[in-house]
């Protein structure tokens, strides 16, 4: 073996999990979590699941398991559990493995839970390739923005090991990132366009109040209604001089939760107003069967070849005008499990369409005004070393 090869094995920490937490248990607890609603949707659509309950197996598919690999896996319990239920629905067998760089929520909610380096570390790439190689992984799915350039670039790696990394083109992924890229791609597909300028053209003409955030953030850090020059350079000073200044638009937000197949055909939209957020991430929220939003999605889709997967879209409406996309997210939303609960099975689209089996166009079946609640809750480990957390000697605040 390599030194290369030692120094990626060295970089990856397994964290011990009684067994009883395992895939089956972890499936059970999220179809029992999220049939009562879905089996709902169903009904009150009065339509069939878009899949037909087609049943795969695990003994039939070339090298056996269906490993899925999550990428910075963060809070995402429930979609997690999402896709714990599809592979259950599906009869296919795990393992789930999460890695993140600390101990986080998710790691507690799949099979093989991994500490691994940091999306910057040169040996990051490598820690995802050999996991691929040891748990059988057949799906590889970024969970933030973190990684999804670098995977983007590395995908044709993990399509040599069999592997499906779900992921766009590196270059519509850079579009996405970049916020002022991305106004370009909404205003050339004929959208209405949010005004958005870099802060060297907005202090050659200011205005206020407007709207900054970076150019290449997430999560709704460093994001900002400002009011004046003074609460802009207190601003640049936190966050830097990398940002984007927009016009102040009013109104409802939206996300539109989008899968659209590898052959560029849309399966599926769903909006989902944000009627609270904490930390840029929906807290409550409700499904709005509207097709305006739905064919503003569509329209910025077909500018963007080659992006495939779950994806989603974000938009301010003001009241009796038009939608106004101000961002493109090329991964999973922090509120995807509510289209999920409303009938479109997200992680079940995905892992048929990797094993090919794409699902048929159901844009516009799902259960309409659908509210989620989300409420805190934990789960519980311990730890060697309290030393190695982050926040031991300083605390985080979000």
């Amino acid at each position: 073996m390599t030194s290369s090869a030692n120094a990626t094995r060295q970089c990856l920490r397994m964290l011990a999990r009684p067994k009883s937490e395992g895939f089956g248990a972890l499936a059970r607890t999220a179809k029992q979590a999220t049939s009562s609603v879905a089996d709902e949707a169903g009904r009150r659509q009065g339509t069939e699941d878009p899949l037909d309950a087609r049943h795969l197996d695990s003994r039939t598919l070339p090298g056996g398991a269906f490993g899925v690999l999550f990428t910075c896996a963060g809070r995402r319990v429930a979609l997690i559990r999402a896709f714990a239920a599809a592979l259950a629905e599906l009869r296919l067998d795990g393992p789930l493995v999460g890695m993140d760089i600390t101990q986080a929520a998710a790691l507690q909610a799949v099979d093989v839970p991994v500490l691994g380096p940091p999306v910057r570390s040169p040996e990051y790439l490598g820690c995802l390739l050999e996991l691929v190689r040891q748990h059988a992984i057949r799906l590889v799915v970024p969970l933030t923005d973190l990684d999804l350039v670098l995977l983007a670039g590395a995908a044709d790696r993990f399509a040599e090991l069999g592997c499906t990394v779900m992921i766009g083109p590196e270059a519509i992924v850079r579009a996405c990132r970049d916020k002022i890229a991305f106004h370009r791609l909404v205003a050339d597909a004929g959208l209405p366009s949010i005004r958005s300028l870099s802060l060297e053209a907005f202090r050659a003409d200011p205005f206020f109040p407007c709207f900054v955030k970076p150019v290449s953030g997430s999560s709704a850090v460093g994001t900002a209604r400002l009011e004046s020059q003074r609460e802009l350079a207190a601003h640049v000073a936190a966050f830097g001089e990398a940002l984007m200044v927009q016009d102040v638009v009013e109104g409802s937000e939206y996300t539109m939760d989008v899968y659209r197949r590898r052959d560029g055909v849309v399966v599926a939209v769903v909006p989902r107003q944000r009627l609270e957020t904490r930390a840029g991430e929906v807290a409550r929220g409700i499904t709005v069967n509207d097709p305006q939003l739905i064919g503003a999605a569509l329209r910025l889709v077909d500018r963007l070849p080659g992006l495939w997967g779950a994806f989603n879209i974000q938009c301010r409406r003001p009241a009796g005008g038009e939608p106004y996309i101000f961002e493109l997210n090329p991964r999973f939303g922090g509120g995807a499990p509510l289209s999920i609960a409303a009938g479109v099975n997200l992680p079940r689209l995905l892992i048929e369409e990797v094993l090919g089996r794409p699902a048929e166009p159901c844009v516009g079946r799902f259960t309409d005004r659908l509210l989620m609640l989300r409420y805190d809750d934990a789960v519980f480990t311990v730890v060697d070393d309290p030393r190695s957390l982050p926040g031991y000697d300083r605390p985080i605040t979000r």
